[in-house]
């Protein structure tokens, strides 16, 4: 959103040096004193993936009342400001207790970086402005408010950021273990394969036909003959795939603890 080159009201009476020190955007999140007169320049908070910041702007004048940009009583201003961050922080502490996959996390966190660098630089704007006006009292509670959504921001994005990292962790383990399954029944098919391969080509290569009695049942029950073959290769052949596939025997070895 593009912000006027008249940011400041028009009936705010600022000292010509800090209007100088005002382009056509807000700037970084900082306080300005000159001559008694204070001026605090805050963000809004940042939307997901905004580049341009809303600024929202905070005066003292030397008498030691308050004005601001923010609609409403100027003497709850910096408390409805800072509401905004309190509802967003909430908004994005409910998405993390039912967010349950990688993707979740990581859209949460491309909201919440923003609002964690913003509430730094608020918490930070404010502390200097307390040192300018050390005997404003406002101030005071405005930076402890300030402090508290800083640090419950970075927490969320810390809880997170483990979330997320734990989740990866936790499906490539999973796709590890289903690696190294595949790997033993390869293994194993192969083995079965090399054992049965001299047998299968020799009796090829020889034509070994042994006289049984069977190859009379071709004539007379041809339906059951089928019946019989097909069956007994359907049971061999859940047998020999149980046997190929079942899992691999864990290791008995204990993971090793490090030393603290």
């Amino acid at each position: 959103m593009e912000l006027p080159s008249t940011m400041i009201p028009a009936d705010w009476q600022l000292p010509e040096v800090i209007r100088a020190r005002l382009g056509d955007g807000p700037g970084r999140q900082r306080a300005m004193l000159h001559d008694g007169h204070l001026l605090i320049v805050l963000h809004d908070v940042p939307l997901k993936r905004e580049r341009k910041r809303t600024g929202q702007f905070f005066w003292r004048q030397p008498s030691g009342e308050w004005k601001s940009t923010i609609p409403g009583n100027a003497a709850q201003a910096f408390d409805a400001f800072l509401e905004t961050y309190a509802v967003a922080l909430q908004r994005l502490t409910s998405l993390y207790e039912t967010a349950d996959e990688s993707v979740d996390y990581f859209e949460m966190q491309v909201e919440l970086a923003p609002i964690v660098r913003s509430s730094r630089n608020l918490y930070g704007a404010l502390v200097d402005a307390r040192k300018m006006c050390p005997e404003d009292r406002e101030l005071i509670n405005s930076r402890d408010d300030a402090y508290e959504l800083m640090r419950s921001a970075e927490l969320l994005h810390d809880d997170a950021e483990s979330a997320l990292e734990f989740d990866i962790a936790r499906q490539a383990e999973e796709q590890a273990k289903s690696s190294h399954q595949m790997a033993i029944s390869s293994h194993r098919l192969n083995v079965l394969a090399a054992f049965f391969f001299p047998l299968a080509t020799l009796s090829a290569f020889f034509g070994t036909n042994l006289t049984n009695g069977i190859e009379k049942w071709d004539k007379a029950h041809p339906a059951l003959l089928l019946a019989i073959m097909l069956s007994a290769a359907l049971l061999i052949g859940v047998i020999m795939s149980r046997l190929i596939t079942r899992p691999a025997k864990q290791s008995k070895l204990k993971p090793m603890v490090k030393d603290k």
